[in-house]
């Protein structure tokens, strides 16, 4: 053991300054959520759901499948969409049915190797074209590279770890995980940062590792209390930011097994992404916090306003039906409450969402 904490610890320990103030700042903002969680059954229920859609639609098309969140509701409702190639649906099938295990059992899936390869066959679950080797480790060489016109690797980025060391590789960095976050050797995010891109790294099966890497984040991040992470897509982030992904990945996975061995680059993208999830939930909670303070009609007009980000009177009558004296009342609620203002005189008056 003592071999493995010095290949992984001299990583994440001694965290530059900066480094610590976001690791604080998700923290705070991890403590405000769940101080403040008061949302209805029905509101988390359709953020989960959301969560889900957008999550199994980034992820995938981040591996190159094409459908769009709309495609991915159709085929969570078990609708066909036939315009695309099946083996698009059968990832985000698999997709979906994972991650939701993942957020209804998290507290009884522990990092264990078994449970990383049982995800793995549920996640390739549907994929015909990997049935021969879901759910176990490579078993021949692979790769990470940079795909050409023609679909064949134009550029290699890394090696990964070779096939007959992957389970000894695979066995450490998981003993090693358990043990810094069971003895809170460090904090949780900076050993959950190291295991991904590690893991990555090593890339244990033929296929899917960039989806299950998404798929055990999601895992990690809830067992060690950042329960935020359902209400807001971890893979949506990274699909807007992918090419600054794949970078920061780069970065640091180039100067494993050298002598000067970091994982900064990726450290400081992962942590960016977390505290993105952290703060668009909070403001999701808000806005839930919100509807507990108006009436019906001042809770529809708020609505119209968040959808569309600014609107005229007029306008706010025509979309919602409110009658003109109901909804200068609402404005004025909504004003007192910091959430819009007020823009030019008279008759060019709007009102914008704060």
């Amino acid at each position: 053991m003592n071999d493995i904490i010095r290949k992984f610890d001299h990583r994440i320990k001694n965290p530059d300054p900066h480094i610590v103030a976001i690791l604080a700042e998700i923290d705070g903002i991890r403590g405000e959520f769940k101080s403040g969680l008061r949302m209805s059954p029905q509101a988390i229920t359709n953020l989960k759901k959301s969560t889900l859609i957008t999550s199994a639609g980034a992820s995938t098309r981040i591996e190159g499948a094409k459908l769009t969140d709309e495609e991915v509701e159709k085929v969570m409702r078990g609708l066909a969409v036939s315009k695309f190639a099946d083996r698009d649906t059968q990832e985000v099938q698999g997709y979906l049915e994972t991650l939701q295990n993942v957020f209804d059992s998290f507290q009884t899936l522990p990092l264990r190797e078994s449970v990383i390869t049982s995800l793995h066959n549920q996640l390739l679950k549907y994929s015909t074209k990997d049935d021969t080797h879901r759910g176990g480790y490579k078993k021949k060489e692979n790769t990470v590279g940079v795909l050409g016109a023609d679909g064949k690797v134009a550029k290699i980025m890394f090696e990964t770890t070779p096939a007959f060391l992957t389970g000894k590789e695979m066995q450490e960095l998981v003993e090693w995980t358990n043990d810094a976050l069971e003895k809170n050797r460090f904090h949780q995010l900076l050993i959950i940062a190291n295991f991904i891109v590690e893991f990555l790294k090593i890339h244990p099966f033929e296929d899917g590792n960039g989806r299950l890497s998404r798929v055990l984040t999601n895992l990690l991040l809830l067992n060690s209390g950042y329960t935020f992470i359902q209400y807001v897509s971890h893979e949506q982030i990274i699909e807007r930011r992918k090419d600054e992904y794949y970078i920061a990945l780069r970065k640091s996975q180039e100067t494993f097994k050298t002598d000067h061995d970091t994982i900064s680059p990726w450290l400081n993208f992962f942590l960016s992404v977390v505290r993105e999830q952290a703060t668009k939930a909070l403001s999701y909670l808000q806005e839930e916090k919100i509807e507990d303070t108006l009436s019906p009609k001042q809770y529809e007009v708020w609505k119209y306003l968040s959808e569309v980000g600014e609107a005229s009177p007029g306008e706010i009558i025509k979309a919602t039906g409110i009658v003109r004296g109901t909804v200068k009342q609402a404005l004025d609620r909504l004003i007192e409450l910091g959430k819009v203002k007020r823009v030019g005189l008279r008759r060019g008056t709007r009102y914008v969402k704060i």
